[in-house]
């Protein structure tokens, strides 16, 4: 059972990466998170579908999640 992990652009840039993953279904978006080596903290929207989600989200066989990062400025 897998799923896709979608990055933003910011968030590619800081894994130098494509920022497309698979992962296995069953897992929370936090657990998914930590183990693709990001902070959870610089996420600040997740989406699956066209639904938002929390980060405490258990991810489903074939959902596809968005990860955003929180934009920073000043």
């Amino acid at each position: 059972m897998t799923a896709s992990i979608r990055l933003s652009d910011s968030l590619k840039n800081l894994l130098g990466s494509e920022g497309l993953f698979t992962i296995e279904a069953g897992h929370s978006v936090r657990e998914a998170i930590v183990s693709l080596g990001i902070n959870p903290d610089l996420v600040a929207v997740v989406s699956v579908g066209d639904e938002m989600q929390s980060k405490d989200y258990l991810i489903q066989e074939g959902d596809t999640v968005r990860l955003l990062a929180v934009i920073g400025g000043g």
